[in-house]
């Protein structure tokens, strides 16, 4: 029969042993710079807790929260709080051995079971529970022992993430390591009984991690806190910056921890010293916006800088309604004549997730690309062949990264099996449906060995084209 070893294989835990090796110097040297307040929601088994514990932080200044019951019982009995007030109840087990974390968890666990066993594999999982009652118990308890030694002082509640998040927005020394669900009720059908175990479960809302991400940065991305979140998404469309990745989870989805400051969040982790900014502000420019009726010719000067996200966000922000978007690693404008003529972002983590042994992507990322309203050119084209350029490539990856770097991707998500602004510029290589939004297409197309005044004129052409073919159709439709 299997035998039943670590309750913890049972948590909802999904941060392995390389995220874990990437998050523990981030923690140590965010609590030497001044985050002395250290929050876990969705906490499962605690494991950023116990890191955070491993890495100086006391466990007063520690706290944690969930929803499920089973992570509030094994919090309430880390915290010393009695689990009469979480109202357990569970088919075959009295009130009052229920009060006993040990013997709670292990009813949870063997119900869970239960509900599955017309499964051979559950069934003797059920029978091993059955017949090792007391030494299940003895095992959980001493688990729960452990992690007392090591947490208790820290706070735990049963509380929704969103109200934890709440709490923490405004506050300069707070740190928020966040590991939602990885899909839909994820909580929910990990530990669901089939009725059989209740509790007083707090008020929370079902966690979609399609539409969940991006509201959570929507909401975080200015906060005063630091967020560092666990998502599991394919290349390009994380909702918050990548700072670690983990190639191949599932077919076409990596492993990422993105955060809402980058730039601080990777120099934690490198051990560099680093000033903490304040509130970050949206800031335009130094320059003047291209006019919608500028004329562009042959002789227009281009020129991509970088900059950083928040100016990057200003002008998302200012030409997109209701803006709600992942920022990037790499932030880039587009001047024209001198004039800002659009912003695009890229990101290069992919060509360097061998470096956590795994295979190796020859793809940078073009994670969005904005242009100001023309009235007649279509610079998002322009923008998209401007990233396309191998020279600006290089310039912004290492020695090692030169050497992979071959081609560039982007993903859409789009009502349309083809995104007509793409025609002739990258290659469909890839057609999900996708029940919100329609489709999410992926493209993708070799690095060319042009400057950016060559695309430019490259452009031009194609424009002249394209605009000299619109006007031979609709002359042709004026006189049907």
């Amino acid at each position: 029969m299997p035998k039943f070893q670590n309750p913890g294989a049972f948590f909802l835990g999904t941060l392995v042993a390389q995220e874990q090796k990437f998050l523990k110097p981030l923690i140590e040297n965010a609590l030497k710079n001044g985050y002395t307040r250290f929050v876990e929601p969705c906490a499962g088994a605690f494991a950023m807790s116990h890191i955070a514990a491993q890495s100086g932080y006391k466990p007063e200044q520690i706290e944690s929260s969930d929803v499920a019951m089973f992570t509030s019982i094994m919090g309430y009995a880390i915290t010393g709080q009695s689990l009469e007030e979480l109202e357990i109840r569970a088919h075959g087990f009295s009130n009052e051995e229920l009060l006993d974390p040990a013997v709670a968890l292990y009813a949870q666990l063997y119900l869970r079971t239960v509900k599955s066993a017309g499964k051979e594999y559950f069934y003797n999982i059920m029978r091993d529970l059955e017949c090792r009652k007391d030494e299940h118990i003895r095992y959980i308890r001493e688990q729960l022992d452990r992690a007392k030694d090591s947490l208790h002082g820290m706070s735990y509640r049963p509380l929704d993430m969103w109200k934890h998040l709440e709490e923490c927005y405004d506050d300069p020394h707070a740190i928020v390591i966040a590991n939602p669900p990885t899909y839909t009720a994820g909580f929910e059908k990990w530990y669901d009984t089939g009725g059989r175990m209740s509790w007083k479960e707090p008020e929370y809302g079902i966690f979609d991690p399609s539409t969940g991400l991006k509201e959570l940065y929507e909401k975080m991305q200015d906060a005063k806190c630091l967020l560092v979140c666990y998502e599991e998404n394919a290349p390009g469309l994380t909702a918050g910056t990548p700072i670690f990745a983990r190639y191949g989870v599932r077919d076409g989805i990596n492993v990422y921890l993105t955060t809402n400051r980058p730039e601080e969040a990777t120099a934690l982790a490198n051990g560099k010293i680093i000033t903490r900014p304040n509130e970050s502000k949206l800031e335009p420019l130094d320059c003047s916006i291209l006019p919608r009726d500028y004329e562009i010719t042959r002789k227009s000067k281009v020129q991509i800088t970088q900059i950083e996200r928040t100016a990057a966000q200003y002008y998302r922000k200012l030409w997109t309604h209701n803006f709600v978007g992942s920022s990037a690693p790499i932030n880039m404008a587009v001047l024209i004549d001198g004039m800002l003529a659009g912003v695009f972002g890229l990101d290069k983590s992919a060509l360097t997730m061998g470096a956590f042994g795994t295979q190796v992507s020859d793809a940078v990322f073009l994670m969005y690309g904005m242009t100001v309203p023309h009235q007649k050119y279509r610079l998002g084209r322009l923008l998209t062949m401007l990233a396309q350029n191998k020279p600006l490539i290089m310039k912004i990856c290492t020695d090692l990264e030169k050497e992979k770097a071959k081609s560039l991707k982007t993903v859409q998500m789009t009502k349309h099996p083809e995104a007509k602004e793409m025609r002739g510029l990258m290659e469909l290589t890839k057609r999900v449906p996708d029940k919100k939004m329609g489709f999410r297409l992926t493209y993708e197309s070799p690095l060319y060995d042009r400057n950016a005044k060559q695309a430019l004129n490259e452009w031009l052409g194609k424009e002249e084209r394209w605009l000299k073919k619109r006007e031979q159709t609709k002359a042709e439709s004026l006189t049907k």
